[in-house]
């Protein structure tokens, strides 16, 4: 390994593989392959998957996980991938954008990933893995669980407490002081008024046309 140079490896081949490759260059890193179940790469070379990375992991300095949260079947994806991560004690840093702002007193697990433009407020906590995507706000001693992905431009209110391997959608927001269970889904736009049990799914409602616009 070549002194002065830190290299990442990235799991997951898809798009968001480039936000995250993006931010960990930024930060310093050298990125140069990439390990997904599709014979894909966005980011370096396409080098197999996790027993091609156990086999080359004295290659790296770390390894970021790049697969997006987007559904339940993704997040689950991301589980497992997390579990095999921890099974072979592959070390994962935290990846902070340094176009964030992230205030005093925020902690941070292993592998967690904050993108350009969020704004992480006081005495916050972030868990193991999670995703804070572009533009979202973390409220004063809120608290995102394990594997959760915070998707863009969403708002979780002050003290809130968000549960591991859950999603709160684009432009969701959360009010202060309010709790998500684990593995719940928040839809885009919605609005959680109340405390929203484990495993539930909170959707918009679709929009209604009420009138047309008279072509004669």
């Amino acid at each position: 390994m070549t002194v002065g140079i830190k290299r990442l490896a990235l799991i997951g081949g898809g798009g968001f593989s480039k936000e995250v490759a993006e931010v960990a260059q930024l930060r310093g890193y050298t990125v140069e392959a990439t390990y997904s179940s599709q014979p894909t790469a966005q980011v370096g070379r396409y080098r197999g998957y996790l027993d091609e990375l156990l086999a080359d992991r004295a290659h790296y300095e770390g390894v970021a996980l790049a697969v997006g949260g987007v559904s339940r079947g993704a997040i689950r994806a991301r589980a497992e991938i997390i579990s095999w991560l921890d099974r072979h004690a592959l070390p994962c840093p935290p990846l902070v954008s340094p176009h964030a702002i992230v205030s005093q007193g925020v902690m941070m697990g292993a592998g967690a990933f904050v993108a350009h433009g969020v704004i992480v407020n006081v005495d916050a906590r972030l868990g193991r893995f999670c995703v804070v995507n572009t533009g979202a706000i973390i409220g004063h001693d809120a608290e995102i669980g394990d594997n959760t992905t915070i998707s863009p431009a969403a708002f979780i209110g002050g003290r809130c407490v968000i549960g591991a391997d859950g999603l709160v959608g684009p432009l969701a927001k959360v009010l202060q002081g309010l709790k998500v269970g684990e593995r719940s889904m928040i839809g885009m736009g919605c609005t959680v008024l109340r405390t929203v049990p484990s495993d539930a799914a909170i959707w918009p409602r679709p929009d209604n046309i009420v009138a047309s616009i008279d072509q004669g």
